[in-house]
């Protein structure tokens, strides 16, 4: 049975306009969602097009021309069309890229990583970043790439980092202030650690006023306040002490370490080396050190500082959206409150966002391509009203708080 969105999309280049014309507030769920869809694919059509023109134009006039009249002409900022430049000039030797962008295949965001990652002669497989590309978001696949690429530890690398670090602290009309930074993968893992840290202080921390967490607070004014309070020194928390996680392979052959590298794969800088191995604490390859165990059993809800380690180590971020370990929580894959045990094989990591998608909203985790992942609801049709027994243990409804736009916010710090 054709839908309405799809009656729509039938009528070739009237598709974007057909859309227009249906009235979002007659439309199910489902097909808000198939809406969604192919609104999305239209955009990247769209996007690649202006893409296209912008190179030619390029071509002719040069970037900053280009990057100018872009300014002019469609109001974005001087950043945007010069990243938006650069990027439709970049992607001339990718005429492979460019069809599939055209197509509706791939975004802007995918378009934009195979050009970062094809500019290395090493690495310039289009077929095989193609492939990738069209089958993961933006985010995962940004993630995929760089264990593709398998960077060494160049300290000239790093260097090319470092001298591009850029910081901008921009004050807006009403006086509010807009903050944006560049660092090189070493200072920027230490920075992420750090905020993350101080985040989770702000959720969960006692304060230096002996007060439990401050209530009422979206995860948006969270980390605001998290890295106002990092930055200046003032605010509830002291700053914490954090620890680098640093993995490394044993040689047993010539009892060595090798391979020295983050959470997330990225190998360790070789001039940084010496710096971390001064301060680091060694763990076992294994991480079962005594009074320690992965596996818990049913004795312990919360996940002990090792399982914590080696699941860091193990799912090198946000199992669904590769957002960085630090920011993640242990949750138990088969749930505690239905039987799942504390084990390190039952519990995997989560943001704080694809948390509360599990939580409150009904998606569920599947393991697809040998990798977890989240899968939304098969229907929206009726929303999820949250767990209840997290609601139970919280306090019920009356601990349940609203956002300043009055939504419900449930499972305000989720430990499951």
């Amino acid at each position: 049975m054709e839908s309405r969105t799809e009656s729509g999309e039938a009528t070739g280049a009237g598709c974007v306009g057909c859309a227009g014309d249906v009235e979002v507030g007659t439309l199910s769920y489902d097909e808000l969602v198939e809406r969604m869809t192919v609104l999305g694919r239209e955009r990247s059509r769209v996007e690649a097009l202006l893409a296209e023109t912008a190179a030619e134009m390029h071509r002719r006039a040069g970037g900053r021309a280009v990057a100018a009249m872009a300014r002019e002409r469609l109001h974005v900022s001087a950043r945007q069309a010069t990243a938006d430049t650069e990027l439709a000039a970049s992607l001339a030797d990718f005429p492979a890229t460019v069809a599939a962008w055209r197509g509706g295949e791939i975004t802007m965001g995918h378009a934009r990583v195979i050009a970062r990652v094809g500019a290395d002669p090493d690495h310039a497989d289009e077929p095989a970043l193609l492939e990738m590309a069209r089958q993961y978001p933006v985010d995962m696949f940004a993630r995929m790439t760089r264990h593709y690429m398998k960077p060494g530890p160049s300290a000239e690398q790093r260097k090319r980092q470092w001298e591009n670090r850029w910081a901008s602290l921009v004050q807006d009309p009403d006086g509010s202030w807009r903050l944006s930074a560049y660092f090189d993968a070493d200072t920027g893992k230490r920075v992420s650690v750090s905020f993350n840290a101080m985040v989770r202080s702000h959720r969960t921390g006692v304060t230096v006023f002996g007060s439990g967490p401050i209530q009422g607070a979206t995860a948006s004014q969270r980390r605001a306040d998290a890295l106002a309070n990092l930055i200046t020194g003032e605010g509830p928390h002291h700053r914490p002490k954090v620890n680098l996680l640093v993995i490394a392979d044993y040689d047993i052959a010539t009892g060595e370490l090798k391979k020295l590298r983050y959470d997330d794969g990225l190998p360790v800088a070789v001039d940084q080396i010496a710096e971390l191995a001064a301060q680091a604490r060694i763990l076992p390859a294994i991480f079962s050190a005594d009074g320690d165990p992965l596996w818990l059993g049913r004795a312990q809800r919360d996940a002990s500082a090792g399982q914590r380690i080696v699941i860091a180590a193990r799912d090198g971020g946000c199992v669904n959206c590769a957002a960085p370990a630090e920011g993640g929580e242990p949750h138990h894959i088969k749930w505690f409150s239905r039987g799942g045990p504390t084990d390190i094989d039952n519990l995997c990591l989560l943001c704080e966002r694809c948390h509360h998608l599990v939580h409150d909203d009904g998606w569920q985790l599947e393991r697809r391509l040998g990798r977890l992942t989240l899968r939304p609801p098969s229907s929206f049709s009726t929303p999820s009203r949250g767990w209840p027994e997290a609601s139970r243990r919280n306090g019920g409804g009356s601990r349940q708080r609203r956002d300043n736009r009055g939504r419900l916010q449930r499972n305000p710090v989720l430990r499951t």
